[in-house]
């Protein structure tokens, strides 16, 4: 039997899953934002352009933080990993910002979020981390989902919907790269390096023709490292005030949210196989993420 004390604990706890349910939907919110920034900007820059400059814009807003820091801090604990994971989010986003910019946003977005059903085979391919029957089932039941959008043999199958599913998968894999990185690694300094490793590899092919960006392409651009940045604060600050595993699925807002944005400005349609291959991915991305991180070496 509890006694009355327990019950303002227990109040506070659903206040603080509420809170962070909140600000997980307003990440995802924010995410689906992004997208329409990019598929906006796409319209004057290629998927390179766009991503070398929102990576110069986001260096520009850490560089407060890295100016305020010893040389030191910047070194990374694990730099192979280090670099593992700013290579994959990099080959990611391209991927992204180029599915964003010849298909709806929703399904774009929703492809970039399979993401989740990877990490599991990701990190039994590479690491070795164990798989139990739960992640199989939602490997399985995501991977259905992905059919369903993909739409293969017949007349409404698009290639560029395999660019979409490899930014996932390359997401995952910077999330399992993630995952295994040491727990001092600074999440500030994982954004720095990636802004470095982005620009490095974003460099040469967006300097070879080396012009501003058009006047046009500076709002989405602007707002895109606005939005990306709120995006990824919200989430995190939702994830540490309620258990990640009770309100990280509300991520999946983002997918809605697109549509809606796709249909208010482009006017996108979502057909029954895109709304159908959503619910299987967001149910096999939930039973991963409620099985947890993937266990130990096997």
């Amino acid at each position: 039997m509890t006694g009355p004390s327990s019950e303002p604990g227990a109040a506070a706890g659903r206040q603080r899953i509420v809170l962070g349910a909140a600000l997980v939907a307003a990440a995802g919110l924010m995410f689906a934002l992004a997208g329409m920034a990019i598929k906006m900007a796409g319209a004057s820059l290629g998927s390179v352009d766009v991503l070398f400059w929102r990576n110069v814009l986001s260096l520009a807003i850490l560089l407060p933080w890295i100016v305020r820091r010893r040389p030191g801090a910047l070194r990374p604990v694990h730099g192979g990993l280090m670099a593992l994971r700013g290579v994959a989010v990099v080959c990611s986003l391209l991927c992204y910002y180029y599915a964003v910019q010849v298909l709806p946003l929703a399904e774009a977005v929703l492809l970039n979020f399979s993401s989740a059903i990877f990490v599991p085979l990701l990190g039994f391919l590479l690491f070795r981390f164990a798989l139990d029957r739960r992640v199989l089932l939602a490997v399985l039941v995501g991977f259905a989902g992905v059919a369903l959008i993909l739409k293969p043999g017949t007349d409404f199958f698009q290639p560029a919907a395999l660019v979409g599913l490899a930014s996932g998968m390359l997401g995952g894999l910077a999330a399992v790269a993630v995952w295994r990185m040491p727990e001092e690694e600074n999440p500030v300094r994982i954004a720095v390096w990636f802004a470095l490793i982005g620009i490095l590899i974003t460099a040469g092919p967006a300097l070879a023709d080396p012009v501003l960006p058009p006047a046009e392409a500076w709002p989405p651009l602007i707002a895109l490292g606005l939005f990306s940045t709120a995006a990824h604060i919200l989430f995190a600050q939702g994830c540490l005030v309620a258990p990640a595993d009770r309100v990280s699925p509300l991520d999946y807002t983002a997918v809605v949210f697109a549509a809606a944005l796709g249909w208010l400005i482009w006017g996108e349609r979502v057909d029954w196989l895109l709304a159908a291959g959503a619910a299987l991915i967001v149910a096999g991305a939930v039973i991963a993420i409620r099985a947890g991180r993937p266990g130990a070496a096997a």
